[in-house]
């Protein structure tokens, strides 16, 4: 879209000829594609920041930074091509849920790679190899399970599976629970003011990133079935 009037580019777009049910179905499949391949960049880093971080790696920490620009390229490329395809295509009933689920999941990505980025971040003023052993055990479980939801989520895409976000808000669970844990031993540690502080904000970092995989689960249930899963 460049720099020009989104209202005036929607227009222009909304006169642009209609594909054929093949090729607009193609489009979707496109659309979900994206999704998928930016979806596994996160997930994918999910494992090496949380290593880089409790091993002060910050040479690998910095290689997580650079990704989030390339997880944010993407995102913003997902976002247009879902807009040309309600500008120029009028979808309606599921394929309309597709897309807008789409959009929504592009969102959910995108700040799960900017969250991705805090904790890598964090190296400038956190010293993780100098905690306990409890507390590097929960923050590395912390991050393996948040992982695993957030690539369920993927997967859900993935397969068009309408029942997986049932499955992984059971691991969402179990990543409040270790947050829980973690923000308990934080309060009874010796960490300083600053450090505590910044743990937690970390565990607040990978909780929402199971969050957002939730929703992302959430969402292919939701453009699947016309229903927006309830989950407590």
């Amino acid at each position: 879209m460049s720099d020009e009037d989104p209202l005036e580019w929607l227009e222009a777009q909304r006169h642009q000829p209609t594909l054929s049910r093949a090729a607009f179905s193609q489009q979707l499949q496109d659309c979900d594609d994206q999704l998928v391949a930016v979806g596994e960049i996160v997930a994918r880093l999910v494992g090496p920041v949380t290593d880089a971080f409790l091993e002060a790696d910050t040479a690998s920490a910095q290689r997580a930074i650079a990704m989030d620009a390339e997880v944010d390229r993407r995102c913003l490329l997902l976002e247009e091509s879902c807009f040309q395809l309600l500008a120029r295509q009028s979808p309606v009933a599921g394929d309309l849920r597709r897309v807008v689920a789409l959009l929504r999941c592009s969102e959910d990505v995108a700040r799960s790679g900017d969250l991705l980025r805090h904790v890598a971040e964090s190296l400038a003023w956190v010293h993780p190899p100098s905690m306990g052993p409890s507390l590097r055990e929960m923050i590395a479980r912390l991050g393996s399970v948040s992982g695993m939801v957030f690539t369920g989520a993927v997967n859900a895409w993935r397969a068009h599976d309408a029942l997986a976000a049932v499955e992984l808000q059971e691991l969402d669970d179990d990543v409040d629970m270790l947050q829980k844990a973690l923000l308990t031993e934080l309060y009874l540690g010796e960490q300083t003011v600053e450090e505590a502080v910044s743990l937690a904000l970390i565990c607040r970092y990978y909780e929402r990133i199971a969050d957002h995989g939730v929703e992302m689960a959430r969402q292919a249930a939701f453009f699947l079935t016309g229903d927006l899963p309830e989950l407590e």
